[in-house]
């Protein structure tokens, strides 16, 4: 899947005032990114938002078979969820 804000999958946002607009190209310019921006009644800038901020990876948690389980039980992971 393309990276937001590349030529093929650019930000697409929707402001209400010309004033917003102006901020989001400004924000995407610097940036380098391709954007779309439409008017309309209610404000969407979800995609603005995910680029600046992304969301991070999902972090696996790797259990060593003699650590404590993490299920709290004390015992071994070996002995109880790792059975």
């Amino acid at each position: 899947m393309p990276k937001i804000g590349s030529e093929q999958r650019p930000i697409i946002v929707r402001v209400t005032s010309e004033d917003r607009a102006h901020y989001v190209a400004q924000v995407c310019k610097q940036n380098g990114w391709h954007y779309i921006i439409g008017f309309e009644a209610q404000e969407d800038i979800s995609d603005l938002e995910n680029a600046l901020n992304p969301p991070l990876p999902m972090q696996s948690t790797k259990v060593e078979r003699n650590s404590p389980c993490p299920c709290g039980s004390g015992r071994k992971y070996k002995k109880c969820c790792g059975a």
